[in-house]
């Protein structure tokens, strides 16, 4: 969907008003779950829908690292998410250290307590860090703390803006963010979910950056690898003692190229909203029907798949013509029902 369109979408739907960002919202939920398997899949912990429902229903104790990495996430983005839709309802919407501390503390705890994870919860590092699969290097730690206080208030100078491009906006945020590399480990997480606060903080919807397919995660890679070249010089010529200043990073932002980044943030917009909004009359009723194409989208599963439940008897269709269609509500009794089934 063009970038126009996905802001226009969201402008108007903004203007009623609709509270989609809670767990007890059905449909908001689903796509929540899918931010989870993705995020985290392209870390290399991979999950199934039922593995999720497993550890956050406390069905499976969280002393393995995907169930570590699991719960971290859900427990620190269904809390901080719901802070910044609070904030942008009441204009209050801003950028603090504590706020970045805070989603790594949340994030890393369960690793840290179960050794997967050895270094300080929400403290920047204190040593030089390599990132696997990247062709970039992070900052040199002695500059972290200082580049991030620039770093946030570029960020929420970027806020006061009336008018800006907010998704060029997150883009140069989260490919800024990732250059920097401001903790030990977790940066891939927390830089996404810090992503995800940024676009529900500015109006949007959070995202689910794809992850599960080795395309889909060398797509992601790629338009990174592509968007961090001008912000990784700016970060060499601070090490050679160039004064960082929100207007350097302005200048050098100007030069980045985030098409792609840019890209990927509104293709997953226009997905969360298209899972949010299913006609005008607003949040999608969970008894409305629809045909398996759009059904499978709720819940990742293949439209095979789903037609595979109905013929098994294990899930209740409808044919219209030559096509299936399903409720929500009977696909998500199915989803709540079953227990160690491997997604398709």
């Amino acid at each position: 969907m063009d970038k126009t369109i996905v802001l226009k979408y969201f402008a108007d739907i903004n203007k009623q008003n609709f509270d989609f960002i809670t767990i007890t919202n059905k449909e908001w939920y689903s796509l929540f779950l899918d931010e989870i398997r993705n995020s985290i899949a392209i870390e290399g912990i991979f999950a199934n829908r039922n593995d999720l429902l497993h550890v956050i229903n406390k069905t499976q104790k969280s002393n393995s690292q995907k169930t570590s990495a699991i719960l971290g996430y859900f427990e620190t983005a269904s809390s901080v998410y719901e802070y910044a839709k609070k904030l942008f309802k009441n204009n209050e919407f801003t950028i603090r250290q504590s706020d970045l501390k805070q989603i790594h503390t949340l994030l890393m705890r369960y690793e840290k307590q179960n050794g997967y994870y050895k270094g300080p919860l929400g403290e920047y590092r204190l040593e030089n860090v390599e990132v696997f699969n990247s062709k970039f290097t992070p900052v040199n730690y002695i500059y972290i703390n200082d580049v991030m206080n620039v770093f946030l208030k570029w960020i929420n100078k970027s806020l006061k803006n009336k008018n800006p491009d907010k998704i060029r906006f997150a883009a140069l945020s989260h490919i800024l963010f990732e250059t920097i590399h401001p903790f030990r480990d977790g940066n891939g997480r927390t830089g996404r979910i810090f992503l995800s606060y940024l676009l529900i903080g500015t109006g949007f919807l959070n995202i689910a950056i794809k992850g599960v397919k080795k395309a889909e995660r060398e797509r992601y890679y790629d338009a990174m690898e592509t968007s961090d070249t001008e912000f990784e010089k700016m970060l060499r010529e601070v090490e050679k003692g160039l004064i960082l200043t929100s207007g350097v990073i302005e200048e050098y932002a100007k030069n980045t190229e985030t098409s792609l980044i840019e890209e990927i943030i509104t293709d997953e917009l226009s997905y969360s909203f298209e899972r949010m909004i299913y006609n005008k009359s607003g949040i999608l009723n969970s008894d409305a029907l629809l045909p398996l194409r759009d059904a499978a989208k709720f819940f990742n599963y293949s439209q095979d798949y789903l037609r595979n439940l109905i013929n098994s008897g294990n899930l209740q269709g409808r044919k219209k013509g030559k096509l299936w269609y399903v409720k929500l509500s009977d696909l998500e009794k199915y989803v709540n029902n079953i227990s160690g089934d491997k997604i398709i």
